[in-house]
């Protein structure tokens, strides 16, 4: 029973994410302003000193990330697709995590994250525009592999189960991903990844990724749902968010 409950609950958010919820949210915030599973390792990490001097700076070692259980069970809920681990990351598209692709990050992949967080990183503040670039990032790398046209924000049900098109829980998933990635590497100095949220009930859901400040330890969201693939995402307190 508790099964049938979650996939009707999933069925509903899913939905919810339909372009006629997807232009109320985009008019409310224009008036307020197929691969196999697999795990690889990652090497460390270095980057280039943001004072232009060309010298090169150790990241600190990876922090021991312990995830939180809610966070480990998001993935269980998303068809067991396995929690982050390694290089090789799995991307959810064609709503609801219909098709799964791995993404293999390499030497060329870090070296551009140890340039957005040398750029973004050093501050809690700056961190957060970092982590925006990073999930922009992650967009336009995953894009090639998808099998089909760049994601266009919203979802319109004429794409579902196509390749390439995601609803907001593969977004929220996918922001997820990245940013499980970023802390176990080391990359997140100020904040720690949290389990994704929804707002709006049962009938108007909505899910983003969260993170959380570790010394004010405000939740902050980067929600990439009513952005073109690679576009800048919404970033702001959950609180707020939550409010819209």
């Amino acid at each position: 029973m508790y099964v049938n409950a979650l996939k009707i609950l999933v069925l509903l958010i899913t939905i919810s994410c339909s372009p006629h919820f997807a232009n109320a949210l985009e008019r409310a915030a224009n008036t307020s302003g197929g691969a196999a599973i697999a795990k690889g390792s990652a090497g460390k990490k270095s980057t280039v000193d943001p004072m232009s001097t060309g010298s090169v700076a150790v990241l600190p070692r990876p922090s021991s990330f312990v995830p939180p259980p809610t966070l480990v069970n998001w993935y269980a809920e998303r068809g067991d697709i396995g929690f982050p681990r390694g290089s090789r990351l799995i991307y959810c598209h064609g709503y609801g995590c219909t098709f799964r692709t791995i993404v293999p990050l390499g030497a060329a992949d870090n070296e551009k994250l140890a340039e957005i967080f040398a750029t973004w990183g050093g501050s809690a503040a700056e961190e957060r525009n970092g982590i925006d670039h990073a999930v922009q990032w992650w967009e336009r790398r995953a894009a090639p592999l998808l099998g089909g046209p760049p994601d266009i924000r919203g979802s319109d049900f004429a794409h579902s189960h196509m390749q390439g098109q995601t609803d907001c829980l593969d977004e929220a998933t996918n922001s997820t991903t990245i940013l499980i990635y970023l802390q176990e590497n080391g990359y997140l100095r100020y904040h720690r990844v949290l389990r994704p949220e929804s707002r709006g009930g049962i009938f108007y859901a909505h899910a983003t990724a969260v993170y959380e400040d570790i010394t004010t330890k405000t939740p902050w969201i980067v929600d990439s749902w009513m952005r073109d693939a690679g576009d800048p995402n919404d970033v702001m307190p959950l609180a707020e968010w939550l409010m819209k």
